[in-house]
C-alpha cells in the first residue's frame, strides 16, 4: 500500500489546478470592472496594483468587487496607474470640468471650495451645473483648467 504524497493518481491534481481568474469584462461599467480590466490588462496582481497605487490589497479588492470606492485622494494614481479617467463624468460642461480638476488633483469638494474660497455647497451647485461662477471665479477656474493640460 502506498502512502504520503502520490498514494492516488488524482492526488497531485490540486497542486496543478488552479481558480480561474475573473473574467475580463467586455464591456465594464462599474468602476470596479475598470480597475479589474486595467489590472488584468497589466498582467498585475492585486498586490502589485495595491504598491503601485500605495493601498492596501484588501482595497483593490473592495473596489473590484464593488464593495467600496476609493477616496478622492486615490483618484490622481488611479488615474495614472490606469491611464484613463475611469469616471463617467461630461466635461463638455463647467460642472464635469470641475469635477475632473477635483478628481486628477485629488481633492475633495470641501479642500477645492476651501482653496476658491467659497462655500462647499456653491461649488456642489456649480457641479451640477445649477449656478455659474462669478467672473472672478471664472477666471480662476479658467486658469486651473490650463495649467492641468
Amino acid at each position: 500500500m502506498l502512502v504520503g504524497r502520490g498514494a492516488l493518481p488524482f492526488n497531485d491534481l490540486r497542486n496543478t489546478l488552479r481558480k480561474p481568474l475573473k473574467r475580463y469584462k467586455n464591456a465594464p461599467v462599474t468602476l470596479g470592472d475598470k480597475i479589474r480590466n486595467r489590472r488584468i490588462e497589466l498582467q498585475l496582481t492585486l498586490d502589485q496594483l495595491a504598491t503601485l497605487l500605495n493601498v492596501t490589497k484588501e482595497a483593490v479588492v473592495y473596489w473590484e468587487y464593488k464593495r467600496g470606492k476609493p477616496k478622492v485622494h486615490n483618484y490622481p494614481k488611479l488615474i495614472e496607474v490606469l491611464g484613463f479617467l475611469p469616471f463617467e463624468i461630461d466635461t463638455s460642461t463647467l460642472g464635469g470640468k470641475i469635477i475632473a480638476y477635483r478628481y486628477t488633483k485629488g481633492l475633495s469638494r470641501k479642500k477645492f471650495s476651501h482653496l476658491l474660497g467659497v462655500d462647499e455647497s456653491t461649488l456642489r451647485a456649480w457641479e451640477n451645473n445649477k449656478y455659474i461662477p462669478v467672473a472672478h471665479i471664472m477666471q480662476i477656474l479658467g486658469n486651473l483648467f490650463k495649467e492641468s493640460k
